[in-house]
């Protein structure tokens, strides 16, 4: 897959000889300069092998993988998208999604440490009402249980759960 800006995925080993942990950043072409902030801001501060993969719906569309209309609910091109990650990680090891807008400030592998195989989804519970009726763009502020969840997710993509 390829942004706009035509980057592909990207492997940063930093000496490490175990297979990179995979990073699925949810790609929108309204917000390419945020994407980019949040790959650098990975690649700047990993010690450990990590594959970055943006998740372009026009790609997906185009390899037949992405079909879904686009509803006044979806603020980003990759609001229903970021769901195909253990797909797109071969159903294989631990891989994470996230919305472009995080920025990281330490280490990938303090986060990666985090994973337990017990798991098949790993996330940040928190309770979050938003006080805006609007957000990105003029598009309407949806209430719902466990927003933002899907923010940033471990993925347990070999789980049978």
């Amino acid at each position: 897959m390829t942004t706009s800006n035509g980057n592909a995925p990207q492997v940063a080993n930093n000496g490490g000889t175990s297979k990179p942990f995979k990073i699925f950043i949810g790609y929108d072409p309204r917000e390419d300069v945020a994407y980019e902030v949040c790959r650098h801001s990975i690649l700047k501060r990993t010690s450990i092998p990590v594959e970055i993969i943006p998740i372009v719906q026009s790609d997906l569309r185009q390899k037949g993988l992405y079909w879904r209309q686009r509803d006044q609910f979806e603020s980003t091109e990759f609001s229903f998208s970021r769901f195909l990650t253990p797909y797109l990680a071969n159903y294989e090891g631990w891989a994470m999604f996230v919305d472009c807008d995080f920025l990281y400030l330490a280490d990938i592998k303090e986060l990666k440490e985090l994973v337990d195989d017990k798991y098949a989804v790993m996330c940040v519970h928190h309770d979050y009402s938003p006080k805006e009726k609007t957000k990105m763009d003029g598009a309407v502020q949806t209430v719902y249980p466990r927003k933002n969840w899907s923010s940033m997710v471990l993925y347990n993509c070999g789980s049978v759960a």
